[in-house]
């Protein structure tokens, strides 16, 4: 499988996992932060989506925290092409300890191009991670949330900032 078609299956991949959090009940163990501005500068616009889910009897789960970095012309336009290595994404996800946020786990930077695809869910895509944190075995019960870090490169600065996903309870 090719470079480019891996990544779109991974980009339908997001795209149907975002559509399971907003069309599943109440019940879910979804908090989704989609294609939230970073930055929008000149010539570049950087959007991030951040995620949390954590693992729920008889619900499509688990403990998993999730980031997508997006590149777009200035205004948030057009999707744009970036060449590999030109767009970032990374992210950490904290546990609540009652007074603060504190590491539990985290990725390495991914870096690849942006572009945009055809298709049923076209649109632009970037790099992209999914980490199985683990949950209260990692880092034990309480409140998780996503940290994802999305950053594109302009040619002389690297454009973004962090995403936060909002919380979910692991027991």
């Amino acid at each position: 499988m090719n470079f480019r078609r891996a990544l779109k299956l991974a980009s339908y991949a997001v795209s149907a996992l975002f559509f399971l959090a907003l069309t599943a009940p109440t019940a879910s163990a979804w908090t989704w932060a989609y294609k939230v501005k970073v930055y929008d500068g000149p010539g570049l616009c950087v959007l991030g989506d951040a995620g949390i889910d954590h693992r729920q009897p008889n619900l499509f789960s688990g403990n998993l925290a999730y980031d997508e970095t997006y590149a777009l012309s200035q205004g948030c336009g057009p999707g744009l092409s970036l060449p590999n290595g030109w767009a970032a994404a990374r992210l950490d996800v904290y546990k609540w300890t009652g007074s603060n946020w504190a590491f539990c786990r985290g990725t390495n930077w991914q870096y690849g191009p942006t572009g945009v695809s055809g298709g049923d869910v076209g649109g632009p895509w970037g790099p992209s991670q999914i980490l199985d944190y683990g949950g209260s075995s990692s880092c034990g019960s309480g409140y998780y949330g996503t940290l994802a870090f999305a950053f594109a490169w302009d040619g002389s600065a690297w454009r973004g900032g962090a995403v936060w996903s909002g919380y979910e309870f692991e027991q």
